[in-house]
């Protein structure tokens, strides 16, 4: 990993956290997401250093001690005029014990099993 690619997440992430500690953590973890190219947590851990087993342990204690959609909502400004947003829906149908997984509908298509992923612009 390139040093300036570790100063610009770390930045970034020090507005979202107060604690040093967990800012380091979330950067590593900031950077094993884009490396995966994905939200999985084995996918993310297949991405940090160490072992699997202990990267996995890694960000579970982090998720523990920090609240990420606590964070994102400092990114939230009340005062803007408006606020561009996308909600798409993300079918997950081999994930039934999955605590974030819900029944999808909107009307249109038959009830599947996912969740929704909203996207915003701000």
């Amino acid at each position: 990993m390139k040093r300036t690619k570790f100063i610009v997440k770390y930045n970034l992430l020090k507005y979202l956290f107060d604690d040093d500690h967990i800012v380091k953590q979330a950067s590593e973890i900031a950077q094993a997401i884009l490396d995966a190219c994905s939200l999985r947590l084995t996918d993310i851990a297949a991405q940090m250093s160490g072992s699997m087993d202990a990267a996995y342990k890694r960000i579970q204690r982090f998720l523990r001690k920090a609240d990420p959609r606590e964070a994102l909502w400092r990114l939230f400004r009340e005062d803007a005029e408006f606020v561009i947003g996308d909600i798409t829906e993300i079918e997950r149908p081999q994930a039934k014990n999955t605590s974030y997984v819900g029944i999808l509908k909107d009307g249109k298509t038959p009830l599947s099993e996912g969740l929704f992923l909203f996207t915003s612009e701000f």
